[in-house]
């Protein structure tokens, strides 16, 4: 049974509120509804971070960003008033939230559309997929509803290069052009999700000594001093050679990461983007469960390293959570395995 029919010029509004590996794990969501409803013209209401990850793909009509900053109370209230009145006088033919917070289900019960589908976690298993229990998957369970062709389900996230950054940034750095370099990232918006600074100086030493590889540091935003410790503290007390990027946006990152050999990343949103520029990708996570962001893509170089935390502690979905605890050999070890998969 039809949930709505798949007519001219369906209007879809999306809320996809949440943070940057929020928003880049429901871009397959966003693929699949469009390749399904191929006259639809879909809406998304986004944080300001959701604009500079969607603004480029062209699967979206509109964007719509909703200040959820409560610094400024009256700023926020407005935002939410404007955004909520905006969904109301649109008319949507169908809803869908894709957030699942506390925020997203007021908007969604005040919207006045008819059609309207959330997204919490079910059970149910109304599609038969090889990880049912990664989180675009979830998503996928639950927009059963839609009647989505699970042809058109992938676990890939999309990120749409700006073609003047990309160029512009290719013809000032240099060093993207050395077949030597490979970018690092050091922070992630959760702080346990990041590696000990010393391992990252093993690890980077590793590379160095062994394979003649010099690391791209990546400066994070708000997390400056990872970089500036990493560099002072370890590499040019030892000697190591090194590339010190400065702050990037969206759009800069996303051309260096597109071009680097290969990735050394955390658990965090720049992981994301990785898996979807198809950038050869080692992750170390040192909390989540990998099941939960492990890509389906065959075409993917990618290899997660963890240990499980003992005695063990769960998350959520039942899922045994990874730990920090995890010594350099068995990083080491992973790593070679990483880059024996890569062609020079």
């Amino acid at each position: 049974m039809k949930f709505i029919e798949k007519k001219e010029n369906i209007k879809i509004c999306i809320l996809m509120l949440g943070l940057f590996g929020d928003v880049l794990l429901r871009t397959p969501i966003i693929r699949s509804i469009k390749q399904n409803y191929p006259n639809s013209n879909i809406t998304v209401i986004v944080d300001k971070i959701g604009y500079d990850l969607l603004y480029n793909n062209p699967n979206i009509s509109n964007i719509i960003i909703m200040n959820r900053n409560k610094n400024n109370l009256i700023k926020y209230i407005f935002s939410k008033l404007y955004t909520q009145f905006k969904i109301i006088f649109s008319r949507y033919d169908l809803i869908i939230d894709l957030y699942n917070g506390k925020s997203s289900k007021n908007m969604l019960n005040f919207s006045f559309v008819k059609n309207k589908v959330s997204t919490q976690y079910t059970n149910d298993r109304n599609y038969n997929f090889k990880n049912n229990i990664h989180l675009t998957n979830q998503l996928f369970q639950s927009l059963y509803v839609l009647d989505l062709k699970q042809i058109t389900m992938s676990l890939e996230p999309e990120f749409f290069i700006n073609n003047k950054v990309e160029k512009f940034i290719l013809d000032s750095s240099l060093y993207l052009k050395e077949n030597n370099n490979y970018l690092i990232s050091l922070g992630s918006g959760d702080l346990k999700k990041i590696i000990d600074l010393e391992k990252t100086y093993q690890l980077i030493e590793y590379l160095y000594n062994r394979y003649r590889l010099i690391p791209i540091v990546v400066l994070n935003p708000g997390q400056e001093f990872l970089q500036l410790e990493l560099v002072n503290k370890f590499l040019i007390p030892n000697n190591v050679n090194y590339i010190s990027l400065d702050k990037k946006s969206i759009d800069e990152m996303a051309v260096i990461i597109k071009y680097s050999k290969f990735f050394i990343v955390p658990d965090t949103g720049l992981f994301h983007m990785s898996l979807s520029l198809k950038t050869p990708t080692f992750c170390i996570f040192t909390h989540t469960n990998p099941k939960l962001v492990e890509p389906d893509n065959d075409d993917i170089i990618y290899k997660a390293c963890y240990i499980i935390k003992e005695p063990k502690e769960y998350d959520v979905f039942g899922l045994e959570n990874c730990t920090k605890e995890i010594s350099f050999e068995d990083i080491k070890n992973n790593l070679d395995s990483f880059l024996s998969l890569i062609k020079n």
